[in-house]
């Protein structure tokens, strides 16, 4: 996927409509939307099925897929029906003269932001990043990416998966296709002490053992929850792999999280939005949508502890052979959950 082509695009359409270019939806995101009183939804086809799920997952009017697929529109027929030129692609040259100040930039851009500890004042000098501070009492400053800065930042990860577009093509499959699912609401992972597991007995161990903040998610999609578990839990160990491989091509770093304060909190792994973007259009992998409403009843009931859930998810619970109100109902089920795992990864073995 060539992002400097997209984005050459998305200033074109720009000059005529109101474009936002990438646009998240309900699952990861969409190459290019044009909003107004017909929403439309652009993407360049990588995994045929994955662009059809992304565009399905936002209630676009219109939706094209761009590509060389039976299905698809080509470029030039895409760029012609919407009368701009087609773009010459042009690589990213850079005119830093340090690979290392190149990298920094990259970091930052993928981190968002660090503790200020006085070694990016070099980035500061040539107006590439800013600190700040959230508090006015004993204040701890952050350093971020100024707006030249995170520009030529996004050019410096164009061009590194350009460089690495073969291996990361080999890195696009439907295990890595969860994982970065699973993290694309936050781009972060958190390292867990969880072990990899298809099988019921080890899948069972695990969702006994994760806290019940593992179960909580930052998506209404229901894919995007499941594999946002997945990513916390059952294929944590995999997350970090995939997540070493990325930071081995400049793609992802290892980042200190801190409170406001500066108290500091845990270290977590760091994703470029645009590889997370990759993966996920670049490979695919079906969960039946039983499964993933089950998930959520049980997940809804496991958050609220057993209390008495309203509406839908209370007769989801009740259908899938849960009460709310029995004493073992939390181990219940999370083992349900283990069940509804398994069941979901069986073929990506296969």
């Amino acid at each position: 996927m060539n992002f400097l082509l997209r984005e050459e695009i998305a200033k074109k359409l720009k000059k005529r409509f109101r474009v936002i270019s990438p646009f998240k939806v309900g699952i990861g995101w969409v190459d290019i939307a044009i909003l107004g009183k017909e929403l439309v939804g652009i993407d360049f086809c990588e995994s045929y099925e994955s662009s059809v799920e992304r565009l399905n997952s936002f209630p676009f009017h219109e939706k094209i897929i761009v590509g060389n697929c039976e299905d698809c529109e080509r470029l030039d027929e895409f760029c012609k029906s919407f009368d701009i030129e087609t773009p010459e692609f042009v690589p990213f040259e850079s005119s830093l003269s340090l690979k290392r100040l190149e990298d920094r930039i990259a970091s930052l851009y993928i981190a968002k932001e660090v503790l200020d500890d006085g070694s990016y004042e070099d980035l500061k000098i040539l107006g590439f990043a800013s600190s700040y501070s959230r508090h006015k009492i004993e204040p701890k400053f952050f350093v971020t990416l100024t707006r030249d800065g995170f520009s030529i930042a996004k050019k410096i990860i164009y061009s590194r998966l350009l460089a690495k577009e073969k291996e990361l093509r080999k890195l696009a499959n439907p295990l890595n296709y969860l994982i970065a699912l699973g993290v694309s609401n936050s781009l972060s992972l958190k390292p867990e002490n969880f072990e990899s597991a298809n099988d019921l007995k080890s899948l069972l161990f695990i969702c006994k053992k994760v806290p019940l903040s593992a179960f909580i998610t930052s998506s209404q999609n229901p894919k995007v929850a499941f594999c946002e578990f997945l990513s916390k839990a059952v294929l944590n160990e995999k997350a970090v792999a995939l997540a070493e491989k990325l930071m081995g091509f400049g793609l992802a770093v290892k980042n200190r999280l801190y409170s406001p304060s500066g108290e500091f909190i845990w270290e977590e792994y760091r994703f470029a939005r645009e590889v997370i973007e990759f993966l996920i259009k670049s490979s695919f992998y079906r969960i039946e949508d039983e499964i993933l409403n089950d998930f959520i009843s049980l997940v809804s009931a496991i958050q609220k502890r057993a209390e008495v859930i309203e509406g839908e998810s209370l007769r989801r619970a009740r259908e899938i052979g849960v009460l709310h109100n029995e004493k073992s109902f939390e181990d219940f089920a999370r083992i349900r959950v283990a069940m509804l795992v398994e069941k979901a990864l069986e073929r990506l073995e296969a």
